[in-house]
């Protein structure tokens, strides 16, 4: 049974209502074919509307169902998301466009990501389930990069490598922690997406979802040490630790895409690092 039903068929009920609305679109876990919604899913849906402030900062969420918790973010396409949690746990993402938004989006690639595993189009009145046949192809990831931003990717880790370092030697252990955690694991994820991607052909999906199903169980076992906890020593050995796995992958990208590999930085943080 779909736990949300009560709440698409409101929202349809407003849809044929209100001539503002112009296009519901679910997205995610509840319509792709892979991987597919459990009983800790979400709904995902793309909001079209010509007054896209109701839908923000307004009263429309509140007439789906009782409200628990509600907050808005920036999103793709220069769009905002309204966020809540219906009851206890019901879980309802709503990206929230104009119609030129959601057109701009769709032509230009932006909301293909989050489109390409599947979508539903629940309600239109403006034509645009044509333009999404037209420009939203189904398929997985394809993580790119070519060789200038490779080595600027590695040299910025390189270098926050021994800022980190620094931060740590100073005392201040939350700033290197979110260094370590935080900035370093973003461009770690985003090279094991691409190392995964290039060297083996898995589909890597996005922002380290199902990354236990991708990464491989060589470099899972890996990342179970290269996190830390509130205590320097413990921040030190995680930041050597994730030095190991970035230098790993990138080199094995570096390899298989013939790229150069900036060794005057690598010997620069190691050397500070002391590894």
């Amino acid at each position: 049974m779909d736990r949300y039903n009560d709440i698409k068929a409101k929202i349809l009920e407003y849809s044929d209502k209100d001539e503002d609305i112009k296009a519901i679109v679910a997205i995610g876990s509840s319509v792709r074919k892979e991987i597919k919604a459990d009983e800790f899913s979400d709904l995902d849906l793309f909001i079209v509307a010509s007054d896209t402030e109701r839908w923000i900062t307004g009263d429309y969420p509140g007439l789906l169902g009782n409200i628990s918790i509600s907050f808005v973010e920036p999103t793709l396409g220069g769009g905002k998301e309204r966020r809540c949690i219906y009851d206890e746990d019901r879980d309802v993402d709503m990206i929230i466009m104009t119609p030129e938004q959601f057109e701009t989006a769709i032509k230009e690639g932006v909301a293909g990501w989050v489109m390409n595993r599947g979508y539903d189009v629940l309600y239109d009145s403006m034509g645009f389930t044509e333009l999404l046949k037209t420009y939203i192809k189904p398929g997985g990831s394809e993580p790119y990069i070519d060789e200038a931003e490779f080595l600027n990717v590695v040299n910025d880790f390189c270098f926050h490598n021994i800022w980190a370092c620094k931060k740590l030697k100073r005392g201040e252990l939350w700033s290197a922690k979110i260094c370590v955690d935080s900035y370093l694991k973003n461009h770690l994820l985003r090279m094991l997406e691409l190392y995964r991607y290039k060297t083996a052909g898995v589909d890597v999906w996005h922002s380290g979802r199902f990354i236990e199903k991708w990464a491989g169980e060589d470099i899972l076992d890996e990342l179970k040490r290269c996190f830390a906890h509130y205590e320097k020593e413990d921040v030190m050995r995680a930041l050597i630790a994730t030095y190991h796995l970035f230098e790993k992958v990138t080199r094995g990208l570096a390899d298989a895409e013939g790229f150069a590999y900036p060794e005057k930085a690598c010997r620069c943080a190691k050397a500070y690092l002391k590894i």
